[in-house]
């Protein structure tokens, strides 16, 4: 007889983002960004799968130089700082992580060689920094959204 084993209240981390740290605020997010200077959101698999893969573009089939990511040090036009800057890139982005596709929100260091097909920053060699947990993605959700609901006049 077979016994089927009870769902996870939550998917286990992949094994090859078991070693890297977990972040679970977003003021460590920002901790991360001050320590390590420029520093990219990625939402994959993962950094081992990433690295020996590579990604190509899905329009043209032609490989890329580097790994689709979104900066997390705002542009000089961004007028509510670093925090928001790096809420507003993983709501935007955190759709990536619905879909059942396993896969996790996670931060690099790295060369930027090139722009994606979206405009987007690739980079090419990289160092995995963390993982963002879940809930920065629900605090981060709920810091942008008071920011856009701000009184503008």
């Amino acid at each position: 007889m077979m016994i089927a084993a009870a769902p996870l209240a939550r998917p286990a981390p992949a094994p090859e983002t078991e070693a890297l740290p977990s972040l679970t605020s977003l003021e460590q997010v920002l901790d991360v960004l001050r320590r390590c200077g420029e520093t990219y959101l990625r939402i994959s698999p993962g950094p081992l799968t990433d690295r020996y893969t590579g990604m190509r573009d899905a329009d043209s089939g032609c490989l890329l130089p580097g790994l689709p990511v979104w900066a997390l040090h705002p542009e000089p036009w961004w007028p509510a700082g670093p925090r928001l800057w790096a809420a507003r890139q993983l709501v935007r982005h955190g759709y990536l992580l619905s879909g059942g596709k396993g896969h996790v929100a996670w931060l690099l260091t790295g060369e930027e060689v090139g722009r994606g097909p979206e405009g987007e920053p690739l980079v090419g060699s990289f160092r995995p920094v963390a993982v963002v947990a879940p809930a920065v993605l629900a605090e981060a959700e709920a810091a942008y959204a008071a920011w856009r609901l701000r009184d503008l006049h």
